[in-house]
């Protein structure tokens, strides 16, 4: 069934360790409204295809930012850092799958994953593969990608096969029309290490006072350098970072218990609750009580 919101659990190092499908069939299907909510940086072993199903999508792929138009798509190789923005309301639907190459091809020793996987997934020059509808192809990749998302969301009769099926035919096109000159993508150790642990330290301390200051001690770096960090990799300043961060803890507090808008401000590092309810409504376009009984579950 598919996952209307894809909820992620990261590790220190914000590998997400939240498991996608099972064992017996590693793929996940998503989708997400992003005039809703965002999806926060992370990385996994899969690789994702995510499709702007309407609308726009903004995402951030390692440093890069990239927008996709209504019917666009990307294939984001696995190791990668990834997040996508919140969309300030406007109409903005992703769909996403998430799969595991064993899916594909079972043994590295197998003809599938060299023919299939390994040109893609082995390549660490290739960090992601953009399909913006400028070859016929990329049209013929987002058919195939959402036949297996149907398949798989409504379980039609042998889905797992038809799903299978589908994706290594789109695995298989794209592997014929890989670019000979690749996107590049900053490849800064040194830039992702200082990103790990500062994103770790605010998952840990968002409920605290958090400054820039307090960053620039942790990573032992300047401001400029820590603005910068930032920006490359997450498209925003680390306060906004911080503040969207609280949002998405009080947005998902709201929906899981009973605790009051002032709980919950507090418990998320807004000490000032009209600020609170302004910067909420500002994100999600509801007050906070709105926010629960539209999207709460009964």
């Amino acid at each position: 069934m598919v996952n209307l919101h894809c909820t992620l659990h990261t590790d220190k190092n914000q590998k997400e360790i939240t498991r996608h499908g099972s064992v017996l069939f590693p793929v996940a299907c998503y989708e997400d409204d992003m005039a809703c909510t965002d999806v926060p940086i992370h990385w996994h072993d899969e690789f994702e295809y995510i499709l702007a199903f309407n609308g726009t999508i903004h995402l951030h792929v390692g440093t890069e930012p990239i927008t996709l138009r209504q019917g666009a798509g990307i294939l984001i190789n696995a190791g990668l850092l990834h997040s996508v923005s919140h969309s300030l309301r406007k109409p903005s639907i992703l769909r996403s799958l998430v799969v595991h190459p064993d899916l594909i091809a079972g043994s590295p020793q197998s003809c599938y994953w060299q023919k299939l996987v390994l040109p893609f997934y082995g390549r660490q020059n290739l960090p992601f593969l953009l399909m913006e509808g400028n070859e016929p192809w990329h049209a013929t990749i987002a058919h195939l990608m959402m036949h297996a998302w149907d398949a798989i969301t409504q379980e039609t009769e042998a889905y797992t096969i038809e799903a299978r099926y589908a994706l290594s035919k789109a695995l298989h096109i794209l592997c014929q029309n890989l670019p000979s000159s690749p996107p590049t993508i900053s490849r800064d150790v040194s830039l992702l290490e200082r990103m790990k642990l500062l994103l770790q330290y605010i998952e840990q301390h968002y409920m605290e006072t958090i400054s820039n200051q307090t960053l620039m001690r942790l990573a032992a770096c300047s401001e400029s350098v820590l603005l910068r960090s930032f920006k490359k990799t997450v498209g925003t300043s680390p306060m906004n970072y911080l503040q969207n961060y609280r949002i998405q803890q009080a947005s998902s507090l709201l929906l899981s218990t009973d605790m009051t808008s002032s709980e919950i401000a507090i418990a998320t590092g807004f000490h000032d609750i009209s600020y609170f309810t302004k910067i909420f409504h500002r994100t999600t376009g509801l007050a906070p009580q709105r926010f629960r009984a539209a999207h709460r579950t009964k």
